[in-house]
């Protein structure tokens, strides 16, 4: 396929740790011949100190140091052996405001950055735009998870996931309740109301049969592994339970704004409890 992402934008808020964010966008650059940009957002305090209760040392100790941030950068970039063409740009306040900016409405944008929860849900609850988030110091893949849907996006998704990581073995994560009558699910949280009718019951069969064979169609055509889960507890918790469990170090999803799966609300959750990697796809 074509690849979606024509851009890897680093996005950092300070400079510890940085290092595998940096191999990591690096990496994709190279592999999918793209320039790196890295973009570095100082946030400033909510409740700063006026600067006239300030000394004028003060002051200009507080201020930032534009040219002192980019030579450290610089130098990350040259202890990782880091070359070639790239982009520091340096901006303060606010880390949400600044991406829209720099983005500006450009979907085919992947901003890989280290997972902060101040700043990275309120970046995938506000921005448009697709983000690598990195909580752990993993230099390799091993084990991927794909929750999906089985609807239209699930194989545009498979599809990028196989083109971003060729070698790498995943897993299509399926859960039967995610084809359940609206009518049959509680709106607060995903809980399933027991089905007691026999026409619904019966109904909900045949969809299971059928997603089923949807969900062998995928396994032969991507040549991926595929798990159905058919928990007892809240979708959510279902998906932490079993992605823990499986010890999955990336695991990737994608919005839909209009489906029962994979909802804001759902992503929001598994961004904040999930231990893994996370790659969010925005289309």
């Amino acid at each position: 396929m074509s690849h979606f992402f024509k851009r890897v934008v680093v996005l950092l808020n300070d400079l510890e740790k940085i290092d595998n964010v940096l191999k990591k966008a690096f990496d994709f650059s190279i592999q999918h011949q793209t320039t790196l940009e890295i973009l570095y957002v100082q946030e400033q305090e909510l409740f700063e100190i006026p600067d006239y209760f300030l000394s004028d040392d003060t002051i200009n100790n507080e201020r930032l140091d534009k040219k002192s941030v980019k030579a450290k950068i610089e130098e990350h970039l040259l202890a990782l052996d880091i070359q070639g063409d790239h982009a520091i740009l340096i901006y303060e306040d606010d880390t949400v405001e600044q991406v829209l900016h720099y983005a500006k409405g450009q979907k085919d944008i992947l901003f890989i950055t280290a997972y902060h929860q101040e700043f990275s849900e309120k970046l995938v609850e506000k921005t448009p735009h697709s983000f690598w988030m990195l909580k752990n110091e993993i230099h390799h893949y091993n084990n991927i998870a794909i929750p999906l849907d089985l609807k239209e996006k699930g194989s545009t998704v498979v599809e990028l996931a196989k083109d971003i990581f060729p070698t790498q073995q995943m897993t299509i994560i399926y859960d039967y309740r995610y084809l359940l009558d609206m009518m049959s699910v509680q709106i607060d949280y995903l809980n399933v109301v027991p089905v007691i009718t026999p026409d619904v019951i019966a109904l909900n069969k045949e969809l299971k049969r059928n997603q089923k064979k949807k969900l062998e169609a995928y396994k032969r055509e991507f040549e991926i592994q595929a798990e159905c889960i058919d928990g007892t507890s809240s979708l959510d918790k279902d998906l932490i339970e079993y992605i823990a469990k499986k010890d999955f170090d990336l695991t990737i999803l994608y919005h839909q704004d209009t489906e029962l799966f994979l909802s804001p609300l759902l992503i929001l959750t598994l961004l904040k409890e999930l231990k893994s990697d996370l790659f969010i796809v925005n289309f």
